[in-house]
């Protein structure tokens, strides 16, 4: 049986995707808040703890993501150690 190798940044795809998707539902959010909520002070600090928040989230998986050498080649396997070995991660 052959490996499937290929470079770790094929990863940042779904990672893409969520993020775009996640980032829609934040504006979403924010919109609805804003035009739908009442307009008070704790509107607006509702508002702003979401969207630090988020920014806050963004950064810390910016600054995760940013310390892998996504050039690197890795095996299938390697990465989901339970396919195909008599020993799984989960104790099965």
């Amino acid at each position: 049986m052959t490996a499937l190798h290929f470079p770790l940044w094929y990863l940042l795809i779904p990672f893409a995707i969520v993020l775009l998707a996640t980032t829609i539902y934040m504006f979403f959010n924010i919109y609805h808040i804003a035009k739908f909520g009442m307009q008070s002070f704790g509107t607006t600090v509702v508002l702003l703890l979401y969207f630090g928040g988020y920014l806050a989230v963004l950064a810390v998986a910016g600054v995760m993501i940013s310390n892998v050498d996504w050039q690197h080649t890795v095996t299938l396997i390697e990465i989901l150690p339970f396919s195909g070995s008599s020993t799984s991660t989960f104790g099965l």
